[in-house]
């Protein structure tokens, strides 16, 4: 048990160390208009294509996954939520169902001694966290396994088939049958990791930050702007905490906050770029998951939407959050 705590401990540092209701929403351009027969009215439609995904703008920079070989993808169409999953909409899934997040049952709702001598005396979590939080800010603490519980529910809540088996993480279509065909599915579910680049590359441009911009000034993206230490960092605030959805100008599609706030899960794990063009890629294995975006606590490097963290099972922290995706036709 003294083993399983320290490695317990281990984990949450390091994952620290790693930090470095929404009005409806219409895109500015075609791909990116909400769809109105959407069960979910706040999703926005995604039109499919093909792009270049990877470190198109050769910044050589890498987090825990190589953003290279760049590589052709296609995909299909989807639609995707315009904001993180908030508070409020998190905690609406728990009082109907009773849910218990990774970071309360895992937590055991006892503080570390490092929280303690911070003035914690009780295992942060969604509902509770060091900074103060509002029905509209992301909800964070989120463990991926957290993330496809929720999905699910929400599937059941718009009469949709569940898009994933809770046991195995793996994705399910239409008849509750195991795919690896994203396309197949139809439930709520998290985006994959080709999807949402492509989304926050304004459908695939060469730009290096989910709002569309190359440079990340503070007063667009929530990052930690202490330092300029890279050619496309503008010095500045760093406020040391989520801001609410939709506080800065989305991209062109109508997203927003896609680099800076709360890292964003995905339904895939992390796997090396293939060197050929594929097509709606999807990979699951027992090695972790994928988050992207950055957040509050990183730097602007984070923030890229080509950087790529893939952390542990059944792991989360002060910025790990998530946006609703769905397959379109």
């Amino acid at each position: 048990m003294r083993i399983l705590k320290i490695i317990r401990a281990a984990l949450l540092t390091l994952a620290l160390g790693l930090l470095m209701y929404c009005p409806d929403v219409m895109g500015k351009e075609t791909g990116g208009v909400a769809e109105k027969n959407s069960t979910h009215p706040k999703l926005v439609h995604v039109e499919g294509g093909t792009f270049l995904m990877g470190d198109v703008l050769a910044d050589g920079d890498r987090a825990m996954l190589a953003e290279t070989p760049v590589h052709e993808v296609e995909l299909g169409s989807f639609l995707l939520s315009p904001y993180e999953v908030t508070v409020a909409e998190f905690r609406k899934f728990v009082e109907e169902t009773g849910f218990k997040t990774k970071a309360e049952t895992d937590g055991q709702g006892k503080a570390t001694k490092e929280m303690i001598e911070k003035g914690w005396t009780k295992y942060p979590n969604f509902k509770a966290h060091w900074f103060k939080q509002t029905d509209r800010h992301p909800a964070v603490w989120i463990a991926w396994e957290d993330a496809i519980v929720y999905c699910n529910w929400l599937s059941r809540q718009h009469g949709l088939p569940a898009a994933y088996n809770e046991s195995t993480g793996q994705l399910l279509d239409k008849d509750g049958n195991v795919t690896t065909d994203v396309r197949q599915v139809l439930g709520f579910r998290l985006p994959t990791e080709a999807e949402w680049e492509y989304a926050a590359r304004e459908r695939g441009k060469k730009v290096r930050f989910g709002n569309g911009k190359n440079v990340a000034r503070p007063d667009e993206i929530n990052f930690d702007a202490r330092k300029a230490e890279k050619k496309y960092t503008v010095k500045g605030e760093y406020r040391q905490a989520t801001t609410p959805v939709g506080s800065f100008a989305p991209n062109a599609l109508g997203l927003y906050d896609m680099s800076g706030n709360a890292w964003e899960w995905f339904s895939d794990s992390g796997v090396d770029y293939p060197d050929k063009k594929v097509t709606n890629p999807y990979a699951l294995n027992k090695d972790g998951h994928m988050a992207r975006g950055g957040n509050w606590d990183s730097g602007a490097d984070g923030c890229r939407v080509t950087t790529r963290i893939n952390w542990w099972l059944n792991t989360m922290c002060a910025a790990t959050g998530f946006r609703i995706a769905r397959t379109a036709d």
